[in-house]
């Protein structure tokens, strides 16, 4: 037991066995001296024994008290350094994982990347070719075609220009014709009213735009040998200017087609119709119907391919066509 916590109690049971001496009464003292004395040390080692308890439970109390807080001091001051120093291990090694997997995905992404980039080059690369070749191919079966078509225009050659002799002498004796009173030309006013009207005409007058022109290149087989005008099927074509229809061209890339001698020597040609109303040897003039857009022959779409050839040129020879928008123009014609 400690020392100093045991003082108090001594000095507790000196003061009460003075009080009892004090108050006890002088007359019993003798009589009743041995039992006073008796019933003084029992109560004494009573209250010695009691405050001597509290003593020390006070004591062991204070001691676990102390204990306690000094383990409460040192849990404290040692768990959260434990604990810093686990999670500073534990989120060194996450972040050190996390940095890995962050590496791992980014290179990852970068070979999916150039692998998806490599594979998109290399189908680029094979459709281009793969158009290409195809191209070239079908630049290939067209010039073949063409020649094709020209051997048969060469063959038609000699037809083409007895009709041609034939509508010169025509036009010229309606010429004739009008400036005699006597008619000897052998045709019928209307032929001769058609053969010497003059003017132009556009070959086509609504739903139409002007589309690829003369000397073009592109899908062709060398270069575009006509003025092109795209409109729907059906759609009306005129005579550009008066003359005589010829047999249309062999040539199977036109179509159906027409082919008109015109007074200056000239012809035209009207190809991809989807019908026509004329046939050879009729007299038209500038702005009459000869036939109805289409798509036969070798076209791409709906439209009127135009031509005009030169005196002396064969209609059909595609590559000794001359522009028809020249020829329109000198009619008066604006386009």
């Amino acid at each position: 037991m400690n020392e100093n916590a045991a003082q108090p109690a001594r000095r507790a049971v000196a003061d009460l066995g003075d009080v009892y001496e004090l108050e006890a009464p002088q007359a019993s003292r003798a009589r009743r001296g041995s039992v006073a004395g008796f019933s003084k040390r029992i109560v004494a080692l009573t209250v010695t024994g009691t405050l001597a308890a509290a003593a020390v439970f006070t004591l062991a109390f204070a001691s676990r008290g102390l204990a306690a807080n000094a383990s409460s001091e040192t849990s404290e001051a040692a768990v959260p350094a434990a604990a810093a120093s686990a999670a500073a291990e534990a989120f060194g090694d996450r972040s050190e994982q996390v940095s890995r997997d962050a590496v791992r995905e980014n290179l990852s992404a970068a070979v999916a990347d150039q692998t998806a980039k490599n594979r998109e080059d290399q189908l680029d690369a094979t459709a281009t070719a793969v158009a290409d070749d195809e191209a070239e191919q079908a630049e290939a079966d067209r010039d073949e075609l063409m020649e094709a078509d020209l051997k048969l225009v060469a063959k038609q050659a000699k037809k083409l220009k007895k009709e041609a002799k034939e509508a010169a002498a025509r036009l010229a004796a309606a010429q004739r014709a009008v400036g005699s009173d006597v008619d000897l030309s052998g045709l019928s006013a209307e032929e001769i009213a058609n053969l010497t009207s003059t003017g132009g005409s556009m070959p086509v007058k609504s739903n139409y735009r002007v589309g690829a022109g003369f000397g073009a290149t592109g899908s062709w087989s060398r270069y575009h040998t006509g003025q092109d005008f795209p409109a729907p099927t059906g759609t009306p074509i005129y005579a550009v200017a008066s003359g005589v229809v010829l047999s249309p061209t062999n040539g199977g890339w036109a179509g159906t087609n027409v082919v008109i001698q015109h007074s200056n020597g000239g012809a035209t040609l009207y190809a991809h119709m989807s019908k026509k109303v004329v046939s050879p040897g009729s007299t038209v003039k500038a702005g009459q119907l000869i036939g109805y857009v289409g798509t036969t022959g070798r076209s791409f779409g709906a439209h009127l391919h135009l031509e005009y050839y030169s005196p002396g040129v064969t209609p059909g020879d595609v590559y000794n066509a001359s522009n028809p928008v020249t020829f329109l123009r000198s009619l008066g014609v604006k386009i």
